[in-house]
């Protein structure tokens, strides 16, 4: 009888799991270790993992072998590394697709600055460790530690393929693996190994990773803060000593509301199929018109001063317009929602009464639908927060003082990349069109011989860039766009003339 376990593994195959499933370094490792992460998932994944076997308590390898492939008894034999034999057959799916191409949906930049903090590895060796399973091994960051670099890497995957290994492999050294590490118990009978599966997951594992999993803490979308919280969360002696301090504009009276919204989408997104919502809204960008839109859900955030939820679909647009002109991501202000509703699940029904267009269907219900690593790639490339709003270069002029107390040795320092003032001026001239404004900022620029250029792509019309710029006061200022100088100018004449004497 198979019976559903109370423990679900639905851990991210982060750097810190993936130390915590097999000994020693994952250089050696790496393709063992996302392996048994994989069995694991098909042993005690979610109802809405597609990995989970329908196992019952008990198995034996085979039992587990059969259901796990495709035409398992031909191609998976005990000693042989089973061929390409069919796309469908998880066989054929490469080391790097688990990791980072799964429902889980992994970023891989992020993973592999993950990887480096432990290990001391040149990219394109860790590409190649990512490819193959194979790499040329380096010392690790652990002080007195003499690893040479001689050492290599296990047998290379075949085809990078993660699981073209012998079911001798598998059950010899997988599956003993997971025995060993608690996550399987193990009793002959008849003359075979009879697996059982735990009601708890390893003490071992548990305690490492605590209340503090990196699923969790993918919350912080900042990872230095994420790790200051998971070291002072907790209080300390039985006193609180971290907090932190957040502004929340929602009005209280629609904290019920805006609770009512986050249990809705919570329920939604325990569907394995994620339908597609309609949203009446009051935009602010549109002078508080109240708008309809159908949109795909993806994520709540919470940035600066209230929760957004992020969907993929129609934006916000005067009713004259459209509705489907334009498909793009938006954040919606929770408590401007006044109405959320479930669309049907129905093909036909979104197409003909909703007229949502077969591309975003297929697009939102396919292989890999929006979700919320597509939001951080997204901010990842552009200064901002409005995702939905187009790049453009942005070149500032720092006083230089501000700029060392304010920008150097910070994170902004990486943000903002610095350029010489011959630069800002071919940028100028590429940039403008109009004579006169060019000879006007590039007698800025020569007039300004000691600031500090730099330049960063950001997110046009986003009021948090104005409002962060604002605040930098006559620290900085904007040189190109033009558009975005004229609109400072613009707002600082008009904001100086209520202070005028």
């Amino acid at each position: 009888m198979i019976t559903e376990k109370k423990e679900i593994f639905d851990y991210l195959p982060t750097v810190e799991v993936l130390k915590l499933l097999t000994p020693g370094s994952l250089k050696q490792n790496l393709a063992k270790a996302v392996r048994l992460w994989v069995i694991l998932r098909s042993l005690y994944g979610g109802k809405n993992d597609d990995v989970k076997l329908p196992l019952a308590e008990e198995f034996t390898f085979l039992e587990w072998r059969n259901l796990f492939f495709i035409d398992a008894k031909k191609h998976h034999s005990r000693d042989s590394i089973p061929s390409l034999h069919d796309l469908e057959c998880r066989c054929s799916r490469k080391l790097i697709d688990w990791l980072f191409s799964s429902y889980l949906r992994l970023d891989k930049s992020q993973w592999c600055q993950t990887f480096r903090k432990y290990y001391e590895i040149e990219s394109v060796e860790l590409e190649k460790l990512l490819l193959t399973g194979v790499g040329s091994s380096c010392q690790e960051n652990h002080p007195g530690n003499k690893q040479q670099a001689s050492k290599r890497f296990s047998k290379a995957l075949t085809d990078g393929r993660l699981f073209a290994v012998t079911s001798r492999n598998l059950q010899e050294n997988d599956f003993l693996a997971l025995v060993n590490l608690g996550w399987l118990n193990v009793k002959q009978k008849n003359g075979n190994d009879v697996y059982t599966k735990i009601d708890e997951f390893p003490e071992i594992f548990l305690s490492s990773t605590g209340n503090y999993l990196e699923k969790d803490r993918e919350q912080f979308t900042h990872e230095e803060l994420s790790a200051f919280n998971n070291s002072l969360s907790q209080p300390i002696n039985g006193v609180q000593r971290f907090f932190i301090h957040t502004e929340y504009i929602i009005h209280p009276h629609l904290y019920n509301h805006v609770e009512s919204l986050q249990q809705q989408l919570k329920q939604i997104w325990q569907q394995e199929k994620i339908p597609f919502i309609k949203l009446t809204y009051r935009s602010a960008k549109l002078y508080q018109d109240t708008i309809d839109c159908l949109v795909y859900p993806v994520c709540i955030y919470y940035y600066q001063r209230a929760p957004y939820l992020f969907a993929y679909g129609q934006i916000p647009r005067p009713e004259e317009e459209d509705a489907w002109r334009q498909i793009n991501w938006y954040d919606y202000r929770l408590d401007r929602i006044l109405e959320l509703s479930v669309l049907s699940p129905s093909r036909d029904e979104l197409d003909k009464k909703y007229h949502i267009p077969k591309h975003l269907i297929d697009k939102c219900w396919g292989k890999y639908p929006p979700s919320p690593n597509d939001i951080k790639n997204k901010m990842s490339e552009a200064w901002g927060f409005d995702i939905y709003q187009p790049e453009e270069l942005l070149i500032l002029r720092f006083n230089q003082y501000f700029y060392a107390n304010n920008i150097q040795g910070t994170e902004r320092d990486e943000m903002f990349i610095k350029v010489d003032s011959i630069k800002v001026q071919t940028l100028i001239k590429s940039k403008l069109t109009s004579l006169p404004e060019q000879k006007y900022l590039i007698s800025q620029v020569k007039s300004y011989k000691n600031s500090i250029y730099c330049k960063i792509n950001y997110r046009q019309n986003d009021n948090n860039i104005v409002m962060r710029l604002r605040a930098w006061g006559p620290n900085v200022e904007v040189i190109l766009p033009w558009s975005l100088r004229q609109r400072m100018a613009k707002e600082i004449t008009e904001t100086y003339q209520f202070y005028r004497e």
